[in-house]
């Protein structure tokens, strides 16, 4: 280690950080001995924030590690943070990737022995970070260092401490029976966070299925506060403990009962509940089970973001569960009356489930909660409540749901939404009802020359459809496909009637965007009813990982067989995967929009006949 008064011997201004040069650093470590605790407390604010920028490691803070050694054993304030940024020189991850990553960790390790004796400190969190500096150890320091850190294991009086203790012994000892035979004597512990951090230990070195004495450990003693070490919390080396359960996802009923044990004892920080949250996302047919745990879970106090999430997933698996919990929707009152994100969702879950109470129990629901109780309960009285909401914004649920017959009931409120918030997806499906109504297709000719464009080119569509009128459409659609391929799915709507626009689709079939390419297929097939020149288009975009790829298979269904005999392996393979080929989107689904996965599946199900 360093002292401040050699900090001259360093050319600082030749070294970098992610801000500009590092003629800063000097000034930052001499800030750490100062008697001005705030002005400590802003010198390593600097530093994290310019020479370990987002985790990252440079050549400015590789330099700094001696004086953060010294400043660690000496400096007044902020001790606890000098050793997490002296932990922070050696990189994030657990093993170094860039050079600056390998400098730092040679530089730290260079200093651990001279800072053992920090594992002793009287501050837990100081003990705590050292635990975390001491990760970095290499050569011939290990021995030493594994003397201290079990000892440290065993006999520290705090158990986030002898839980990381366990963690870094495990790192630097990964090999051999020894270091087995430690975790298994420390599933046992008295301490829950020591016995929690030995399963996710053993876990990491087990196949799947992990064994089920391991992950009943970690489900009853990983609940505990002790245990937790969130995703946003500053753990170089060693990784959040968030970051380390993915190893779960790939056993689902691990997964679950992990999720279920955590949630049981209180769901601290929100932790069983993004247990449960993957399960969904990374299994096929979880979806009652992860909708009951999650109905376990708001039992619990959560903050509004964690809330908004849970009741995000509970909505996306609403759709695709068989059997809702019953206990769900009076979990749910508590929260429909906040007016919040959080409250909104819990209204729409209420419409989702069909349940009364969102009109008896809520002054004023909101429009996506009524249109999706219209959806499940296809009441009229509900259905005209929803159309006649002043916010008409959420309705293409309602709209995709609508029968004709249904549509033709509700035709005044149809005729006023058309006029004043018509959507495509509004002005397509009054091309499917075939409501061949005055009023309507005088709305529908006023759109035709609406400013949004798309809007425009689906009005002109449907009105040809409802009209057998194509003249005016084919010229829109022409002017429209000589600049852009935004209009492909409208010329397909038409069918044959759109053939003398087949030249300028063509044009689209070797497009450089692969959505493009789709469009002007399905299109050439719907015009042409021909499938020759569509089928080595999609076939060439047929990929489960992406959306365009499904469509793509989708459409290669509707075409019907023969399909390309090379794609029955892959067929059989996405028709019968437990785990999800497709992960979830990150936004949140609309009510009833299936999951890809799914619409994966049942496409390759339906396609093997």
């Amino acid at each position: 280690m360093r002292s401040p008064e050699e900090l001259h011997t360093i050319d600082w201004p030749s070294l970098g950080h992610f801000f500009g040069d590092g003629g800063d650093v000097p000034g930052w470590i001499r800030a750490l001995y100062s008697d001005d605790g705030h002005l400590a407390d802003r010198a390593l604010s600097e530093f994290f924030g310019r020479a370990l920028h987002q985790g990252s490691v440079s050549s400015a803070a590789v330099a700094a590690v001696p004086f953060l050694a010294h400043a660690a054993v000496h400096a007044r304030h902020e001790r606890v943070h000098v050793l997490a940024a002296l932990a922070g020189c050696g990189g994030t991850e657990a093993e170094p990737e860039y050079e600056d990553e390998v400098r730092g960790c040679a530089r730290v390790a260079a200093e651990v022995t001279g800072l053992l004796h920090l594992l002793r400190d009287e501050d837990p969190l100081v003990r705590r970070n050292m635990v975390r500096v001491a990760r970095r150890a290499t050569g011939e320091t290990v021995p030493v260092v594994l003397r201290e850190l079990t000892a440290c294991s065993v006999s520290d009086p705090a158990a986030a401490v002898r839980a990381e203790a366990l963690t870094v012994l495990t790192l630097l000892d990964p090999d051999g029976g020894a270091a087995r035979r430690r975790l298994r004597s420390a599933l046992t512990d008295p301490l829950p966070a020591v016995r929690a951090t030995a399963a996710l230990a053993l876990l990491e070195r087990s196949e799947t299925p992990y064994p089920a004495d391991v992950v009943a450990v970690l489900a009853e003693a990983g609940g505990d506060p002790g245990f937790d070490l969130g995703t946003h919390e500053f753990a170089p080396g060693i990784g959040s403990t968030d970051e380390r359960t993915w190893i779960l996802t790939e056993d689902a009923d691990a997964l679950a009962t992990v999720a279920r044990g955590w949630i049981a004892q209180g769901d601290h920080q929100g932790r069983g509940t993004r247990r449960a949250r993957h399960l969904s996302a990374m299994w096929r047919d979880r979806e009652d089970e992860t909708v009951s745990l999650l109905t376990e879970a708001l039992r619990h106090e959560h903050d509004l973001r964690d809330l908004g999430s849970l009741l995000d997933v509970i909505s996306q698996c609403l759709f695709r569960a068989s059997r809702p919990d019953p206990a769900l929707a009076d979990h749910l009152l508590p929260h429909v009356h906040t007016d919040t994100l959080a409250g909104r969702r819990a209204q729409l879950i209420l419409g989702q489930l069909g349940d009364p109470r969102l009109l008896t129990d809520v002054p004023e629901p909101v429009p996506e909660a009524l249109a999706a109780l219209a959806v499940r309960t296809r009441d009229p009285e509900h259905q005209r409540l929803a159309l006649r909401h002043r916010d008409a914004t959420h309705l293409d649920d309602l709209y995709t749901a609508l029968t004709a017959e249904e549509a033709r009931t509700h035709l005044p409120d149809l005729t006023r939404l058309l006029r004043d918030r018509p959507t495509r997806t509004l002005v397509r499906r009054l091309g499917d009802w075939v409501i061949r109504d005055a009023g309507l297709l005088d709305r529908l000719e006023a759109l035709t020359h609406a400013t949004d464009d798309e809007l425009a080119a689906a009005a002109a569509v449907t009105t040809a459809l409802l009209t057998d009128d194509p003249g005016d459409v084919l010229r829109l659609l022409a002017h429209r496909l000589a600049e852009n391929s935004r209009q492909l799915e409208e010329a397909g709507r038409l069918g044959g009637t759109a053939a003398p626009l087949l030249p300028l689709i063509e044009c689209y079939l070797d497009d450089g965007y692969d959505w493009t390419r789709l469009h002007a297929a399905e299109a050439h097939w719907q015009i042409t009813g021909d499938p020759s020149v569509a089928l080595p288009v999609l076939t060439a975009l047929v990929d489960p990982s992406r959306p365009v790829g499904v469509r793509a298979l989708q459409a290669l269904h509707r075409i019907g067989p023969p399909y390309p005999p090379d794609l029955r392996p892959q067929l059989l393979h996405w028709a019968t995967s437990e785990r999800r080929l497709l992960r979830e989107h990150s936004t949140p689904i609309p009510v009833q929009q299936r999951h890809l996965d799914d619409d994966l599946r049942e496409t390759a199900r339906r396609m093997l006949g």
